[in-house]
């Protein structure tokens, strides 16, 4: 497959020319910018300003940042996080064309992919003719090769290891114990199973859940069904009330399916509060042996783990500052110079 841009072309001199034009859609995807720039790296983050490569952070910008590499003639690398299998299973990507830097997707009559088909058939297009791929796990790796045909580097990201380290303060709260569960209210987060489980435990501690998404009423249904006392913050809260939200609780449970980096469990374990996280790939790959791992769909196995949890002495282990000191912003950032230069030396 050719790739997006043109290595060795340069732009006209009276333009500044950026080493990266980085596509974030929020500020966590943003991360490692501030440590490249400290090592020398000239990193845009916004605006049309020419740069010899694209680094597209997630793909949800990737319209804005495939449309940019083309009118500048920028080599595409592409950070994909995952691709969902329910997503695409037993079907195949739309027909996707691109013109002048847009692209333009002619739906498929028959086997088209069950979910999502116009943003997989566009992310499977541009994995195919992007510079690099990298992926930010084994699993995301191994998914990204099966569903588009595209050999991808395990270049692992980063969580927020600014606000989430043993700095933070993190202590077994004095009042009644509350067990977190924090992401999107969709399915594949599996938030109805932190319900189910403490339903199944004798004292019911109160079950906090922050996040947005549709599953919202059924959660809260659920919960009174079993007559779990549910506290839903829908909406996204400001990092400090997330940091806050973690350190006051008394166990963090994180039940996905399904994840290609998993990065509330990261949050967990780095401030060192008790966490209970589900038993899949992802989860066995950054956080076992410091998170308790429990089978999908056993709801007593999470019950039993989360009581475990709750009658912890509750005190911080000592230990280093990271205890996942593989993912923190500066490991992240260090993986990534080295690359990103090596890029920069192909793209003339």
């Amino acid at each position: 497959m050719g790739q997006i841009g043109a290595p060795g072309l340069e732009a006209p001199s009276f333009l500044p020319m950026h080493d990266v034009r980085w596509f974030a859609p929020n500020a966590f995807c943003a991360l490692p910018v501030p440590r490249l720039r400290d090592a020398g790296l000239r990193i845009a983050i916004d605006g049309d300003a020419p740069a010899r490569l694209t680094f597209l952070s997630d793909a949800t910008s990737l319209r804005e940042a495939f449309s940019y590499a083309a009118r500048h003639r920028s080599s595409l690398i592409m950070n994909l996080w995952d691709v969902q299998p329910w997503q695409v299973t037993g079907g195949r990507p739309d027909h996707v064309l691109s013109v002048g830097g847009r692209l333009m997707v002619w739906p498929r009559l028959t086997k088209a992919y069950p979910g999502r088909r116009r943003y997989y058939s566009r992310v499977r297009y541009v994995a195919r003719r992007a510079r690099a791929v990298w992926a930010p796990s084994c699993n995301s790796q191994n998914d990204i090769r099966r569903w588009f045909g595209v050999q991808s580097e395990r270049v692992p990201f980063c969580f927020d290891s600014d606000r989430f380290n043993r700095a933070a303060g993190w202590r077994k709260p004095a009042g009644p114990p509350v067990v977190l569960s924090v992401s999107r209210l969709v399915p594949h987060k599996n938030h109805a199973a932190v319900i189910r489980a403490v339903a199944l435990l004798s004292a019911k501690p109160l079950v906090r859940i922050v996040g947005k998404g549709p599953e919202a009423a059924h959660l809260q249904s659920l919960a009174s069904q079993l007559g779990v006392d549910l506290q839903l913050d829908e909406g996204w809260l400001t990092d400090e009330q997330i940091v806050e939200a973690y350190r006051t609780a008394s166990v963090l449970v994180c039940p996905s399916r399904f994840e290609g980096l998993g990065v509330t469990p990261l949050q967990g374990v780095a401030i060192g509060m008790p966490t209970v996280a589900s038993d899949i790939p992802t989860h066995r790959e950054f956080v076992m042996g410091q998170a308790a791992l429990v089978p999908l769909d056993d709801d007593a196995a999470m019950a039993a783990a989360i009581d475990v949890a709750l009658r912890s002495e509750g005190t911080v282990q000592p230990g280093p500052t990271h205890a996942v000191p593989e993912l923190t912003i500066e490991a992240c950032a260090a993986r990534f110079l080295p690359r990103l230069e090596e890029l920069l030396r192909g793209a003339g």
